[in-house]
């Protein structure tokens, strides 16, 4: 009997069943790369709720249950206390020996007389172990326990753990990555040509099913498909990788390559233990899960978290690399792809394609696993659930483990009844929008809350459970204009966590102002903090999800009822001090003063800034982000008051902040972003309205003379429904079921790329797939007034220009007046 003592790093936790008992299973490294797999016996339980005369009356009813009545066996039933809606309560803690069947035991109980509620009763085994333990994802842990046999898992050793605890250390272990990619060409039915994968320490290669002279060493040549499938599964045995990645390899992919392996006979087997691929259904889509490896789907995290902060348009592999690492796919389209492979010339080039796919895959991975993995800690998921979770479910995981620790009973998941009521609920007031002064104005100083929405929320302390506490002194921490108040004696639950993220963030973002930029402790530091600030972000928005435990409207709808107020008090304090409010939205303000000097401006905003401050309550604080040099503030499209949430601003080095324009809109062609940013930063930087007319004169000439790049044509719209299930058929919906009809593979998640072509029918009815389109079929008039003309007009006609100015060759002077 061999006693092991190891530092593991945590990948992944997953359970078994021996003897009728949950088995947790973690699957870790060690320092030098080396796979680890820690079993640790754990029992899965749940909570009665009984009533509080008869505690003792329900526990005994349960120790008298019969193991055949439940199909399984109560190990134990004790009185516990815990806190439930900010009260001790006594609870009856079940836990039983097949974590499988624990909802036999609660259906047994649940109609119980005396029994209020049943609690906790739905997370599986690795979950509540989770919840339990001090294990932290993606964390480091000390493990003392004997070796044993490695059966058919596929690491160094097996530990079975005597003893388990989390340790401080950070960094990660060396890790085995392979990024993976598939390509599909549609011959009567969707055919698997290659198959190409690339890893973290330079092995790679492309698996085709035709053989040539002079192939690329990098080149596996198989028979057919089935072979392609059968090498891939090869491959992932010899190198056995710890994380498998993929772009959209959730819902094409491993989709595409487990329907091909049934259709084989083929076992997909990519795992450590000997199982096969499997899908874990997550709302209308499913997650390919692999047993002791991580399969991380970096499009899930990209669309879920990354995307509000991305500026490019359409979430491809493409255009996220090129965003993030500057670097993107090799130019092969579709319709290349399928011509290569049915003349089999140019090999060379499709493999080169098809291998680049996974290498950028493989970079973009190692640029966001980091990010992931700084998730799972902070909200105490797996990185396989951190790289698929929404904002509501990382918050909701987050608040459970705090839960545990704060020994609170955890609200149980709405059910669908309660769901569809929350639905019907009206919805309440949102952030207050200062309509904004039309036109261009200079020296405007932007002003932000610093995280308004859950500063609100700690310092008014709001919480589902604070509601209307029945203290009399505390009637007046309520927001204006409603009726529910908050408790001011007893901190409430989300509030107390809310504010420990917010000075952890904090305190970090401090630290990393000393660090030298990129630097492994300023990355580490940076991705740390990051996840902090989704937790912090996404509350507010979680009190409305309509599936979250602690969902609560009245939190939400006070919360938003403060941030009214308190940006509405600084707007009144602005004025009182003749200052010229420009524009405000949510918990941002824009304001100009009198004086020209820029230093003396700067001065004025931050002796505002700190006058501000005093007046507000708890960790409420505003924040002078910069003063800008123009900035333009458009019409309405009917109307002459000034549009919500449409402005573009330029900071004296020239950058352009923009809101709400078409060059931040995917349904508009690059053309007409392009010309929009430029007649922005014509107006704006170089304070020249004539010249941004005549750039937009000279678009519309080449327009006409057909002397325009197609690609800036293109307009792309994401399908995010099966296309059966489209009522209204927009253009992008009619390119796609084009493309369908021509045998390429159209699903949810897909981008398609259209023009606008020439001819009779609706706009939807003209719409091409932009791969079917040349320079001489586009529509001329459709380019000129549904996507150039309203693009410029929208800034144009803060300065008084009407469509007639722009076609007509005359230039209104008058109009430097704006300036």
């Amino acid at each position: 009997m061999k006693i092991l003592n190891k530092k593991l790093f945590v990948l992944d936790i997953d359970y078994t069943i021996e003897k009728d008992e949950g088995i947790i299973l973690i699957y870790c490294k060690d320092e030098n790369g080396n796979s680890y797999l820690v079993k640790d016996k754990f029992s899965s339980y749940f909570y009665i709720l009984p009533n509080q005369k008869k505690v003792e009356d329900v526990k005994k009813k349960v120790e008298k249950i019969e193991k055949k009545e439940i199909r399984n066996e109560i190990k134990k039933v004790e009185i516990v206390k815990k806190k439930w809606k900010n009260k001790d309560v006594k609870l009856i803690k079940v836990s039983v020996k097949n974590p499988r069947r624990v909802k036999n035991v609660r259906d047994e109980v649940k109609n119980w007389e005396w029994v209020e509620d049943t609690f906790e009763y739905a997370f599986t085994l690795s979950k509540r172990y989770l919840i339990d333990s001090s294990v932290i994802p993606a964390g480091w842990i000390e493990v003392e326990g004997i070796e044993s046999e490695k059966e058919n898992y596929k690491v160094e050793k097996v530990i079975e753990a005597r003893s388990i605890k989390s340790i401080k250390k950070s960094g990660e272990p060396k890790l085995k990555i392979l990024a993976f990619d598939t390509e599909f060409v549609e011959d009567g039915e969707s055919k698997l040509i290659m198959l190409s994968f690339a890893t973290n320490y330079g092995k790679k290669g492309v698996v085709t099913s035709y053989d040539w002279k002079e192939k690329p060493s990098y080149v596996i040549s198989v028979k057919n498909e089935k072979e392609i499938i059968e090498k891939f599964i090869e491959i992932v045995e010899n190198e056995d990788p710890d994380l498998i990645v993929g772009y959209n390899s959730d819902s094409f992919d491993m989709a595409k390559l487990k329907e091909k392996a049934e259709k084989f006979k083929i076992k997909l087997k990519l795992s450590r233990d000997g199982s096969p691929l499997y899908l874990t259904r997550r709302g209308r889509v499913s997650s390919a899960r692999i047993r002791g490896r991580v399969h991380i789907d970096l499009f899930n995290f990209v669309s879920h978290i990354l995307a509000p902060t991305l500026k490019c348009e359409v979430l491809t592999l493409d255009e996220v690399a090129k965003e993030l690492l500057k670097i993107g796919k090799k130019d092969v389209k579709y319709k290349d792809i399928v011509e290569i492979w049915n003349e089999k010339k140019q090999l060379e080039k499709l493999t080169e394609y098809s291998l680049w796919d996974s290498e950028l895959t493989l970079k973009l991975a190692e640029y966001l696993l980091p990010q992931i993995f700084a998730i799972s800690k902070v909200a105490n998921v797996l990185p396989f659930d951190a790289s698929r979770y929404t904002y509501s479910q990382l918050v909701e995981s987050f608040f459970i483990k705090k839960a545990f620790e704060d020994n609170l009973l955890i609200p149980n998941r709405p059910k669908t009844e309660e769901i569809q009521r929350r639905r019907l609920a009206p919805v309440y007031k949102g952030a207050i929008v200062i309509e904004p002064k039309k036109g261009i104005h200079s020296n405007i100083l932007v002003f932000d809350f610093r995280s308004l929405y859950p500063t609100i929320i700690c310092s008014h302390n709001i919480d589902p459970f604070t509601i209307n506490c029945g203290h009399e002194e505390c009637k007046t921490n309520k927001p204006p204009n409603l009726k529910n108040y908050f408790c001011k004696k007893v901190e409430g639950f989300i509030p107390k966590h809310l504010r420990e993220v917010l000075l952890l963030r904090k305190k970090l973002k401090d630290k990393l102002k000393k660090l030298k930029k990129n630097s492994e402790e300023y990355n580490l530091i940076s991705n740390m903090q990051y996840a902090l600030k989704i937790i912090a972000n996404s509350t507010y928005g979680y009190f409305g999800f309509f599936g979250a435990r602690w969902y609560d409207r009245r939190c939400g709808e006070a919360t938003a009822a403060w941030g009214r107020y308190y940006i509405t008090k600084v707007l009144e304090f602005a004025k009182s001090k003749n200052f010229e409010v420009v524009y405000g939205d949510t918990d941002s303000l824009m304001i100009k003063v009198p004086e020209e000097n820029v230093e003396k401006i700067k001065k004025i905003a931050i002796k505002f800034t700190s006058e501000v401050n005093k007046s507000l309550p708890g960790i409420i604080e505003l924040e002078f982000r910069g003063l800008y040099e123009a900035g333009i503030f458009v019409t309405r499209q009917k109307g002459e008051a000034g549009a919500k949430k449409r402005y573009a601003l330029i900071d004296y080095e020239g950058n352009l902040e923009i809101r709400g324009f078409e060059t931040v809109r995917r349904d508009w062609c690059n053309l007409s972003k392009k010309i929009q940013r430029e007649v922005l930063f014509t107006i704006l930087k170089e304070k020249n309205p004539e010249k941004a007319v005549r750039k937009v004169r000279e678009v519309i000439k080449k327009i006409k003379e057909r002397k325009v790049d197609l690609d800036d044509l293109i307009i792309y719209e994401q399908i995010t429904r099966p296309l059966s299930q489209y009522e209204q058929l927009g253009p992008h919906v009619k390119a796609a079921m084009k493309l369908r009809e021509r045998g390429i593979p159209v699903g949810e998640g897909m981008v398609i790329g259209f023009v606008i072509t020439k001819g009779s029918g609706s706009i939807s009815d003209r719409a091409m797939p932009a791969q079917f389109v040349k320079l001489k079929d586009y529509d001329i008039d459709y380019y000129i007034h549904h996507q150039v003309l309203p693009a410029s007009l929208r800034v144009l006609k803060a300065l008084g220009y009407t469509e007639q100015d722009i076609l007509s060759e005359k230039i209104q002077k008058k109009l430097i007046k704006f300036f």
